[in-house]
């Protein structure tokens, strides 16, 4: 039996591809766009399914570290201090957070991906925010009964407003090659961002709120226009990545509608 494990969890990409060949032939023989809006929604069910069940093989040889990184999330919510990089966003009494465990992702490609397995049935919706005590992940842009499918920072869609304190905004951008950097663009020339000033996300409040997501480590002008360029460490690590908070915003639909402006 442990063979056998060991066995799909080795392959688990390989039959993965399997599966998905053989959906998109049968897609492909279909011409009726509401067969193929129908099979692409169940497809999706599916394959989220298939590698939750593989990717649990491999955390159930990892048990350990997975509890550790249950701890490390425990000890950073009752945690104040942002020299224990306490998570910010636990502060703020108007979201919700639902925790979720990450299934699968990648941060190796150009543009990276993400599936966590939590969906609608816990009430998570297309255009939410995905935080963790590290910072900004990134956002859900499907969804399933059971399972949620991200667009991380690490990816060519994955920019993400970014803000310094007292510094003003600008974008905040992966430039595809290594993972723990990312650079925070259009900083207002009168701003000069200086080395160990705070990074934080800034979006919509329907999508998260602002958490601290890394730190400047130098910064350069462009030459163009003479606004600044900060490269900046993330905090959170993209390569170890294990349990996410989806945020939820309490009476988002009654702030929708007001559409009030950004806290």
């Amino acid at each position: 039996m442990r063979q056998l494990i060991l066995f799909l969890s080795k392959y688990r990409n390989t039959l993965l591809l399997i599966v998905l060949v053989g959906f998109s032939l049968f897609r492909h023989t279909l011409k009726n766009p509401i067969a193929e809006h129908r099979i692409n929604s169940v497809g999706f069910n599916v394959i989220a399914t298939i590698q939750n069940a593989l990717n649990s093989l491999d955390q159930y040889f990892g048990l350990e570290e997975v509890n550790q990184e249950l701890a490390r999330e425990n000890a950073a919510l009752r945690a104040s201090l942002p020299s224990a990089k306490a998570p910010f966003f636990q502060r703020d009494s108007n979201y919700e957070y639902v925790p979720a465990r990450v299934i699968e992702y990648s941060y190796t490609k150009r543009n990276n991906y993400m599936l966590l397995d939590v969906g609608t049935k816990d009430g998570i919706e297309t255009g939410m925010g995905v935080i963790t005590h590290g910072g900004w992940i990134g956002t859900i842009v499907e969804t399933s009964e059971s399972y949620a499918s991200v667009i991380p920072l690490l990816h060519l869609k994955g920019n993400i407003g970014g803000r310094i304190q007292g510094k003003g905004l600008g974008e905040l951008i992966w430039d595809g090659s290594d993972h723990r950097v990312a650079y925070l663009h259009d900083i207002q020339r009168e701003h000069e961002p200086t080395q160990g000033d705070s990074v934080y996300s800034f979006t919509r409040a329907l999508v998260a709120p602002p958490v601290l997501s890394g730190f400047v480590v130098s910064a350069t002008q462009n030459p163009e226009d003479l606004t600044w360029i900060a490269k900046v460490n993330l905090n959170q690590d993209f390569a170890n990545l294990n349990w996410v908070y989806v945020c939820k915003l309490d009476e988002a639909n009654s702030l929708e509608e007001l559409n009030l402006p950004l806290p």
